[in-house]
């Protein structure tokens, strides 16, 4: 489990523990590194790996045990003072580790939970011909600079200064990809 957000001079590669067999009936841990130009591994793909472990990491300490109030500290004491030997039920954010504890089958994956709890807001839609256009231009009309900026600013909301670093780009060059993504968009819909 990381409990601290990756040094940003660590950040171009994605690092993640795997406990493997040591030979001995124990386990050892060891890291899978994910590196860009690796199997279609983009530099985005690495740079969003990252960030959501930096938002686990904020959540878990943020979420995962808030700060209780006065009146909470003074219902909690109420109540062990009611049930004696008892621990006091807090209502705490769940980690997917937790989740399978619970599981009664053995064989449960975190992508089998991850599966049945997401949702995909657009599963329901059907693709307009205004949808089915805009995608075609984006696929056919624009540079490769200018797909990841539009979807990088445009689609996924970060900020020019955000796509620059993840493109390695100056804010000024992701500027004008963006622009001219827009305005092909324009010139073409």
């Amino acid at each position: 489990m990381r409990v601290k957000k990756t040094r940003s001079d660590q950040r171009n590669v994605y690092r993640y523990p795997v406990d493997v067999p040591d030979g001995k009936g124990g386990y050892r841990t060891t890291y899978n590194i994910i590196k860009p130009g690796d199997d279609g591994t983009t530099e985005v793909l690495i740079h969003t790996l990252n960030r959501w472990d930096d938002n686990w990491i904020t959540n878990i300490g943020r979420n995962g045990h808030p700060k209780l109030t006065e009146q909470q500290k003074a219902d909690k004491k109420a109540w062990e003072e009611e049930h004696p030997g008892e621990k006091y039920p807090m209502n705490w954010n769940l980690s997917i580790e937790s989740l399978m504890d619970e599981c009664v089958d053995g064989d449960v994956s975190k992508s089998s939970i991850l599966a049945g709890a997401s949702y995909d807001p657009f599963a329901d839609m059907d693709d307009s011909d205004d949808v089915l256009k805009l995608r075609e231009i984006i696929a056919t009309k624009m540079t490769d600079r200018q797909k990841q900026a539009i979807e990088l600013i445009g689609l996924e909301g970060y900020t020019i200064t955000e796509a620059a670093e993840i493109m390695g780009i100056s804010i000024k060059v992701a500027k004008v990809h963006y622009d001219k993504a827009v305005e092909c968009i324009k010139k073409n819909f």
